[in-house]
């Protein structure tokens, strides 16, 4: 992992439409996260905003308008294949094995890809260098983790993966206050080893103070975007698209 690079876009969404049967989601929608780049994708529920990172992963594949890494269309491709280009994704359900243990979870992506043992030992020290916390729980199993710990064991599986950039939706939900602090220090983490972030969030706070900057979804389409420096949870233009 390396330094940020703002110099160019990572991640290029351009002008894509998706649906979910006859429902119309995103109509045009475009956006870009440059190298490193912390970017934050806020709007009301219902928006979309979901869907974007779907449509990035290839869980939802546009029917106009293409998503580009690195310059490069994704076309078509399945989710798999895009992590493997470089794109990590953590849902908002989290998806971890409630069975498996902290470190068998985090091994999870790397089986079956070519990846030596001396390797994948190296990606699981570098993780739990990060999160310390999971470390000390690597033999308990995932589903006995606090709400918290799930979400770190999450990002830190898709950490493992190396990717470029990490697709978060709504890691904050349903999470303690005291827990949020957990996120922002992930966030944190990511930024200091150059990996950009697309951040899905309802916490508008923790938004604003992670983020770059920010654009605001509604009704399936980028409606602004602004510097994050510029807003605060309470500025017209966060009242105009929130309601907060």
């Amino acid at each position: 992992m390396t330094a940020a690079d703002h110099s160019e876009a990572l991640v290029r969404v351009e002008d894509i439409h998706t649906y979910y049967g006859k429902s119309h989601i995103l109509h045009g929608v475009s956006l870009e996260v440059r190298r490193g780049e912390i970017v934050g994708l806020l709007g009301r529920n219902g928006v979309g905003k979901s869907t974007t990172l779907k449509a990035i992963m290839g869980l939802v594949h546009p029917t106009r308008g293409e998503v580009l890494l690195e310059g490069q269309s994704l076309g078509h491709l399945p989710a798999h294949r895009v992590a493997r280009l470089g794109i990590g994704y953590v849902p908002e359900d989290r998806r971890i094995f409630r069975l498996l243990t902290v470190s068998e979870n985090l091994r999870t992506g790397l089986d079956g890809r070519g990846v030596s043992e001396a390797r994948k030992k190296e990606l699981l020290e570098m993780v739990f260098d990060f999160f310390p916390v999971l470390a000390e729980r690597r033999n308990q199993a995932g589903g006995t983790l606090s709400g918290g710990e799930q979400q770190m064991l999450a990002i830190a599986r898709a950490m493992m993966l190396e990717p470029k950039i990490i697709l978060l939706d709504e890691p904050t939900e349903g999470l303690m206050p005291r827990m949020v602090s957990q996120i922002r220090h992930i966030i944190h983490v990511l930024r200091r080893e150059g990996v950009a972030v697309l951040l899905v969030e309802q916490n508008v706070p923790l938004t604003l103070e992670t983020s770059e900057r920010v654009y605001f979804m509604e009704k399936g389409q980028v409606r602004h975007q602004a510097a994050a420096s510029e807003l605060h949870a309470d500025h017209e233009v966060v009242h105009k698209y929130l309601g907060v």
